[in-house]
């Protein structure tokens, strides 16, 4: 049978491709704003687009972010996609600064805006955000990003696999325990993307 999936929708984005490559993967898929049922659920994918600011508040100091914390206390399989990812830490520093979920220590930090294309004279900046496929380690695979801030984790042995943007190495996925997150959206990472969720589904580690 399917497992089922848990998606929480707390406004922070469109969840419909999110949605799609899970069930692609094998996933049962139930969407809900409901934080009694995202208490009582067994494996819960929590997405996220856009920034910390009004609503990601709203979430960790409301009755969302108490069950999220409840499913990750229990020890069911939990997932954070790209923001949802960087809310598992105790705060970022976007938008004059914001407390996370405090699910991992660490916190998130914007990318500096003077990082150079290359080594030689005269290379251009790098923009800001950093949109698009990159490569990611130990996995030599590419999976697709797009944000302005990265995790600056407590705890190194929390990072999975990583990733280089200019002279800023970060996180591009955190493990510990049940708690999984990924800072690319697999669901835009073609067969990348969908080899994370299918391992997630099933348990693994991406």
């Amino acid at each position: 049978m399917p497992r089922e999936v848990i998606l929480v929708d707390s406004q922070l984005g469109n969840l419909d491709s999110v949605e799609h490559a899970l069930i692609q993967v094998g996933a049962s898929v139930h969407i809900t704003n409901d934080p009694d049922r995202v208490a009582t659920a067994r494996m819960v994918v929590f997405p996220g687009q856009g920034s910390f600011g009004p609503t990601t508040q709203a979430i960790v100091d409301g009755a969302m972010g108490a069950a999220l914390r409840m499913v990750v206390e229990r020890g069911d399989p939990f997932l954070g996609i790209c923001l949802g990812m960087q809310m598992l830490f105790d705060s970022s520093e976007e938008n004059g600064g914001h407390a996370g979920l405090g699910v991992l220590p660490g916190y998130v930090r914007r990318f500096p805006a003077d990082m150079p294309a290359g080594e030689m004279p005269g290379a251009r900046m790098l923009k800001i955000p950093h949109v698009g496929w990159n490569d990611v380690q130990p996995t030599n695979e590419h999976f697709y990003f797009t944000h302005s801030y990265y995790v600056i984790p407590g705890q190194a042995e929390d990072v999975m696999w990583s990733c280089r943007y200019g002279r800023i190495e970060f996180p591009a996925t955190v493990c510990r325990g049940n708690v999984f997150g990924c800072q690319f959206h697999p669901e835009k990472s073609q067969w990348s993307g969908l080899r994370f969720l299918r391992s997630f589904i099933l348990g693994g580690r991406g």
